[in-house]
């Protein structure tokens, strides 16, 4: 639908050379299944002395949509992101393999964001972002002896700061790549469309 919304968005604005509006579509691989891998691992030594391991690791990585809106200045853009992660995996007894529990966790992080673009050429730009926002995090368990599962809803202030941003294709439609540090990712991919 997004694809769709985009080529129709290009088709109407072809020829306009006043291109204010962007939307983009983004994946990578954020702080939050990062810094959910971190953790296992570190509690994984206390989970060890109890005969248990973190296994089955499941990352679904971060999928973002983003608005941007250029202002009066042309190189200044202001909008918003709306990002998507989920992480699994399984505690697992050392000594037979059998599964003791299943943790699943959904986060779903909503950003107002600012970008400033240092270079901008009909096809190619080099720019910076940053983003903070509220993410909710839906943690569920399930222990695997009974059957029982359990849940928890957190909601955790969270960023976006894409240090150096590149992007290059046409005047309409352009593919990038961002590094730096958030939910996003420290690394991420995307397509973007301007209109």
């Amino acid at each position: 639908m997004v694809a769709a919304a985009m080529m129709a968005a290009v088709s109407v604005n072809a020829q306009s050379d006043d291109l204010k509006n962007e939307i983009g579509i983004t994946y990578g691989v954020g702080l939050s299944t990062i810094g959910d891998g971190i953790g296992s691992g570190a509690f994984g030594i206390f989970d060890s002395m109890f005969g248990y391991e973190w296994a089955n690791r499941k990352d679904f990585g971060t999928l973002g949509i983003e608005y941007f809106r250029h202002l009066g200045n042309p190189r200044l853009a202001v909008g918003g992101i709306v990002a998507f992660a989920s992480y699994g995996e399984d505690l697992v007894s050392k000594s037979d393999g059998q599964k003791a529990y299943e943790r699943t966790r959904n986060y779903i992080t909503v950003m107002p964001a600012i970008k400033y673009y240092w270079v901008d050429k009909n096809y190619f730009g080099l720019y910076s972002k940053a983003a903070v926002g509220g993410m909710l995090m839906i943690d569920k368990q399930k222990k695997m002896s009974d059957g029982s599962t359990s849940s928890d809803n957190t909601l955790y202030i969270n960023f976006q700061a894409s240090l150096l941003g590149l992007e290059a294709g046409s005047k309409n439609v352009r593919a990038f790549a961002e590094f730096g540090a958030g939910e996003q990712g420290f690394a991420l991919l995307g397509l973007r469309c301007k209109f």
